[in-house]
């Protein structure tokens, strides 16, 4: 298994435990939490010993270890709380549009916007980019495949009104749901455009523009 394929794995069917200590973390759990991410995006997730967590922390390590047996247990779990991060804003973004439109738009507008201003990725794909590129590159397959059917499913629930699609229809959902994954792994990889990203205003006009013919020109037969 490689390592995107592990990384998908833990998203989709995330450990119970690592769950619980997000979602229902106590202080010194999610103090622990935070000051990590902190740590990997000041200096990098490499660069960043659980020695260095417990102490800007101000924790014990045995205290620490009691939660996280292993620096790749608190890295799993800043990263799924990161990818919950971005699920639920985007599900929000969504939900303030009245039209499959707006709510396109708006879902476009947040992706960009999170893939922009994200620290941890930044910080990542300057300082330690054989931590991430390779899972975003030539290892993409099941990122592209799980975002794909994410993307698909959520277009066929807009665009066919729940019926199930035929195999055609399902063949060109998959297809646009790529496009978008594609396009967003891009702006991951290199934030240089002429498009403009740095208002709301640019991105909505990108999304208007590019996107919602992409997604709305496809033939429903």
């Amino acid at each position: 298994m490689t390592r995107t394929s592990e990384f998908v794995r833990k998203v989709t069917a995330p450990d119970p435990a690592v769950l619980a200590q997000i979602n229902g973390a106590d202080k010194i759990t999610d103090r622990i939490l935070r000051t990590a991410q902190e740590q990997f995006e000041l200096v990098g997730i490499r660069r960043t010993s659980i020695e260095d967590i417990a102490r800007q922390c101000g924790v014990g390590k045995a205290t620490l270890y009691r939660r996280f047996p292993s620096k790749e247990a608190v890295v799993d779990a800043v990263v799924l709380k990161e990818v919950q991060r971005y699920l639920d804003g985007n599900a929000v973004a969504r939900s303030r549009g009245d039209t499959f439109e707006e709510r396109l738009i708006n879902g476009v507008v947040f992706t960009v916007e999170f893939v922009r201003d994200n620290a941890l990725l930044n910080k990542l794909r300057s300082t330690e980019p054989e931590t991430i590129l390779r899972s975003l590159t030539v290892d993409a397959d099941p990122i592209i495949d799980w975002a794909s059917e994410v993307s698909a499913e959520l277009l066929a629930n807009e665009l066919l009104s729940g019926t199930t699609p035929t195999a055609a229809q399902r063949r060109q959902l998959l297809a646009a749901g790529e496009l978008q994954t594609r396009l967003t792994l891009s702006f991951a990889l290199t934030p240089h455009t002429t498009i403009d990203r740095s208002t709301p205003a640019g991105l909505r006009a990108y999304a208007l523009d590019f996107i919602l013919p992409l997604i709305t020109g496809w033939n429903r037969s």
